[in-house]
């Protein structure tokens, strides 16, 4: 049994995974390049917290430029996004306007 476990001990040992982390720049992450590419909406919000964490550790390390163009971009893509609402939400206001007025009358006139 001794001998049985010195030999399981000694093969996890030998044959055990490398234990030397390779130093990654946090800014070269595939959640930042999916961040800059898509916009900060398309990540998971799973992984919002790391998101969040490596814009950090990105902004520490000298990738400033980077977090700012990922923030400019987001915040461009939802300027024109918004643009695109600005005339649709006027008619429906006046649609809604136009309802509400037709739902009055016809409450006036009907109880007459």
């Amino acid at each position: 049994m001794r001998l049985l476990i010195l030999c399981l001990i000694m093969s996890s040992l030998l044959f055990g995974q490398n234990g030397e982390v390779e130093d990654i720049h946090p800014c070269d992450d595939p959640l930042l390049k999916i961040a800059q590419l898509e916009g900060i909406k398309s990540i998971p919000i799973k992984d919002m917290y790391r998101f969040k964490k490596l814009m950090k550790s990105c902004e520490e390390q000298g990738g400033g430029k980077q977090i700012e163009q990922i923030i400019y971009r987001d915040w461009e893509r939802d300027f024109r996004r918004a643009k695109l609402m600005d005339s649709w939400t006027s008619t429906f206001s006046i649609c809604v306007f136009l309802v509400a007025i037709y739902y009055f009358a016809g409450l006036v006139l009907a109880t007459t």
